[in-house]
């Protein structure tokens, strides 16, 4: 996980080094009850909620979330979340 931030937003990233995504399958990642199934295992776990609530979350917020990855090389989800101006005089 890494965490950085400018006059203007804080930036999160949270990398794996799983199996990776498939870029057929990346767009629908955030959608509801959309679930990808694990090739590895033979299996879809979860209900297909957790990224769309995330991505509420962070857009609430007005904030912007997204995740890169590619097979064989793990992912890489990340969020921005724009800084309030007090946190701009910090």
């Amino acid at each position: 996980m890494s965490i950085a931030a400018d006059t203007g937003a804080v930036e999160i990233h949270v990398e794996d080094d799983g199996p990776g995504i498939s870029e057929e399958a990346l767009p629908r990642l955030f959608h509801k009850y959309e679930r990808i199934e694990d090739s590895t295992a033979g299996r879809v776990e979860g209900m297909g909620l957790g990224l769309v609530i995330v991505k509420e979350i962070v857009e609430a917020h007005g904030g912007t979330v997204g995740v890169r990855s590619a097979p064989g090389s793990g992912s890489t989800f990340w969020l921005r979340l724009p800084r309030s101006p007090a946190q701009m005089e910090i």
